[in-house]
This record gives C-alpha cells, structure tokens and sequence, in this order.
C-alpha cells in the first residue's frame, strides 16, 4: 500500500515520464482501465517511491521494477476479491433455508391496520389520564396531521410552547412504554 508521504518533484517528474507504462501494463494483461487502472496506479507509484529510496532496485530497469509491483497490486487486488468476507452467502427474505419451508417473509405478521389503531386509541386513552386536557388537545391535533405551526395559530399559544408540550408528553409516553 501506498504510504503516507507524497511523491517529491523530482519522483512526480519521473513518474509522469513513464506513465505509459501503467497502459502498457493494462494492455498487455486485457485489463480494462475503467476498472483497473486504480488497481495498478498505487503498485505503480510505490514502485517509483521505491526506486529513488533502495539503492540496490537501481540496478535493475524501472520497467522491470514498476511491471512487479504493478503485478503485485493486482494479485492483491484479486486477493481481496476472494476473500471469504468478500464472499459470504447471501441470505435473503423471500426465499426459505430449504426448498419446502416458509420464507422468513411470509412467516412474519402482516400489518393489522384494525389492531393498530385499537392500539393507538388505548395509548391515547391512557395518556389522557396522565396529561392536561391542553396537551391532549394539542396531541390530538399533531396526530390528526395537524403541523405545529397550524396548532399554534388554531390554540393561539406560541410554537415554541407547542414544542415544550410535545417534548413533555413524549417523556410521558416514554415513561409509559417501561413500566
């Protein structure tokens, strides 16, 4: 991987005069550069880094050096395609572990819009007894679609008294759901 410190003057110029071997490189393995050329860019200019920085690559052609690093981005690269977690079985809803079972779809509840509002009319009820009869109109309003700005103006209180009301018997209401 491509380290931390960038590339100096003289290492940019040098790779901007050999770029060309970068599609050299894609061409001559049938690597499409949409796909692969932010692939073998790193391999390529760490090849360069490593080139100014160890002495001992110098005795080799930089050609030589930049086509085994570029090699060796792509075998990671293709490493790291294949990896198990990169690969892991895909589970899905809509279809069941086995080929005569139920799907987890089909073996969830479906959505009761009766029991909702059975349920929505108890929860109502017992916030009546646990809030002023100004905020239960006022939750009443918010409930039927009404915004804040439309339940300030109708009640004639400021929004931001709206807002406490609403903050406050949400904290009821949360008080109700753990006891």
């Amino acid at each position: 991987m491509l380290c931390e410190v960038p590339l100096t003057k003289e290492q940019q110029e040098f790779a901007a005069e050999h770029h060309g071997l970068v599609y050299k490189f894609l061409n001559d393995n049938r690597l499409a550069e949409d796909e692969f050329y932010d692939v073998i860019i790193f391999g390529y200019l760490k090849a360069v880094q490593d080139f100014f920085l160890r002495e001992q690559l110098q005795d080799y052609s930089f050609a030589t050096i930049a086509w085994k690093y570029m090699s060796r981005s792509l075998s990671n690269h293709f490493k790291g395609q294949f990896r198990q977690k990169r690969n892991a079985e895909i589970v899905s809803i809509h279809v069941g572990p086995h080929p005569d079972s139920l799907s987890p779809e089909e073996m969830m509840p479906t959505q009761d819009n009766l029991m909702l509002d059975l349920e929505m009319r108890l929860l109502l009820h017992d916030l009546a007894g646990r809030v002023s009869q100004q905020q239960m109109k006022i939750i009443r309003m918010k409930s039927s679609g009404y915004g804040i700005r439309e339940i300030a103006s109708r009640e004639k209180i400021p929004m931001k008294r709206i807002k406490e009301v609403l903050e406050e018997v949400r904290l009821v209401v949360l008080e109700m759901c753990y006891e």
